[in-house]
C-alpha cells in the first residue's frame, strides 16, 4: 500500500497518483525514455516527488522500487542527514528555473554502506506535463580523482610553503650580515645607504612572513603587509610624540604578491624619504599614508607637510638611489603616478587591478 505522496504543495491521495503514474507509463515518451536510457534513473515531478524509477537505481541502493515511488527524494533514508539540504536546494531551484545540473552525492544502501553517485537532472516533458528525469552514474572513480588531486595539492602547497621559508631564511640571512656591517661604518652617507638597504630587505621579508602566516599561497592581505611595513618604518626613524606624527589608512585587499612586494617597497621608499628629508630636526610635521581599494584599480598615495624637495631636483631625472627604486619599482607594475614636490610632498599612485586569472 503506498504511502499519500507531496505531488505539489498540496495533499494528493493514492489514487490520484497511480492514476497520473499509469498516464505517464502508457504514453510513447515514456516508452522512448526506457529505450534510450541506458543509465538507473529517476522520475520525479517538478518538485522532487519520484513518480517512478528504474530497478536499477533501486538495486544499487538495495531497495524495494515500490519503496521508493511517490516519495519525496530528500526524505528517502538513502540520503545521509548532511546532504539533504544541498539536494533541497537543487530541487528547489528546480521548480524555480528548470535546467540541466549535475552534482556528485553518496547516497547509502540499505546495509549502511556509501554509494557514490554523479546525478545529472534534466527537464523532461512527458503528455504535455513538466517532469525532472535524474539520471545515475557510479561516482567512485571521479572521487577517487578528486581524492589525488587533493593530495597533490597539497603536497605542493608544502612543497611552497618550503619555499617560501628558505627564501625567508635567506633574506633574514642577508639581513644579519647588513647588520653586522653597521659597527664599521664612520661615513654617514654610507650608513643611510645601509639603513635603506636594511628597511628594502625588511619589507620583502615582510610579505614572504605573510604568505607563511596567512597559510595562503595566491594573495596577502595588502592592509597588513602595509602596516608591517609602517611598522618597520616607524622601529628605524622612532619619530619622536609631538614631532613628527604619522597617519596611515588602509583598505582591505587580497593581492598576489608580484603586485604586493614592489607597491610595498614604493611604500616604505616614500615614508622613509619623508622621515629623513621632509622635516629639520625638531621640526613639527605629518606624515599621512593611504591605500584605497578601488573598483578597477588601487590608490596609495603618500603627503607630508614638509619642507619638500630642492628646487633642482626632479623626480622623473633624480639620481638618488631611493628615487630611482621608486620610478623602476613603478614602470615594473605599470603604475601612473601624480606628484607634488613642494611645498610638501605628494605621491598618488594608481594601479590597475589584474585582469581575472592574469
Amino acid at each position: 500500500m503506498l504511502e499519500r505522496v507531496f505531488l505539489t504543495d498540496k495533499l494528493h491521495d493514492e489514487k490520484m497518483y497511480e492514476n497520473l503514474v499509469e498516464e505517464i507509463r502508457s504514453s510513447p515518451d515514456y516508452l522512448n525514455l526506457l529505450l534510450e536510457s541506458s543509465e538507473p534513473w529517476i522520475l520525479q515531478d517538478i518538485n522532487g516527488f519520484i513518480l517512478d524509477l528504474s530497478n536499477s537505481f533501486a538495486d544499487r541502493l538495495g531497495y524495494d522500487p515500490d519503496n521508493l515511488r511517490g516519495r519525496y527524494l530528500p526524505t528517502l533514508r538513502a540520503i545521509p542527514l548532511i546532504q539533504k539540504s544541498g539536494l533541497r536546494i537543487i530541487l528547489d531551484r528546480l521548480a524555480e528555473e528548470p535546467r540541466p545540473c549535475t552534482t556528485i552525492m553518496e547516497f547509502m544502501d540499505a546495509d549502511g554502506r556509501d554509494v557514490p553517485l554523479e546525478l545529472s537532472f534534466r527537464p523532461l516533458e512527458l503528455s504535455g506535463q513538466d517532469f525532472i528525469l535524474v539520471t545515475a552514474r557510479d561516482a567512485s572513480e571521479k572521487l577517487n580523482e578528486v581524492a589525488e588531486l587533493r593530495r597533490t595539492i597539497s603536497e605542493l602547497r608544502n612543497t611552497i610553503n618550503g619555499l617560501y621559508r628558505q627564501i625567508d631564511r635567506n633574506l633574514q640571512l642577508i639581513t644579519s650580515i647588513v647588520n653586522l656591517q653597521f659597527p664599521y661604518i664612520k661615513d654617514r652617507d654610507d650608513y643611510e645607504l645601509l639603513r635603506d638597504t636594511q628597511n628594502r630587505l625588511r619589507s620583502i621579508r615582510k610579505a614572504y612572513e605573510k604568505f607563511i602566516h596567512e597559510g595562503s599561497f595566491e594573495a596577502i592581505n595588502f592592509a597588513g603587509y602595509a602596516r608591517s611595513i609602517v611598522s618597520g618604518i616607524l622601529s628605524t626613524y622612532s619619530p619622536e610624540p609631538g614631532n613628527v606624527r604619522l597617519e596611515m589608512y588602509f583598505e582591505d585587499a587580497e593581492m598576489g604578491l608580484d603586485l604586493a612586494v614592489p607597491l610595498g617597497m614604493i611604500l616604505s621608499e616614500l615614508l622613509s624619504n619623508s622621515f629623513r628629508h621632509a622635516f629639520a630636526d625638531g621640526q613639527d610635521g605629518k606624515i599621512r599614508a593611504v591605500f584605497r581599494n578601488k573598483d578597477d584599480h588601487y590608490m596609495l598615495e603618500v603627503r607630508d607637510n614638509g619642507r619638500g624637495f630642492p628646487e633642482d631636483v626632479d623626480f622623473e631625472n633624480a639620481d638618488s638611489l631611493g628615487l630611482q627604486l621608486v620610478r623602476s619599482l613603478l614602470n615594473q607594475i605599470e603604475a601612473n603616478v601624480d606628484y607634488r614636490l613642494s611645498p610638501g610632498t605628494c605621491f598618488r599612485i594608481k594601479v590597475l587591478k589584474p585582469a581575472e586569472g592574469e
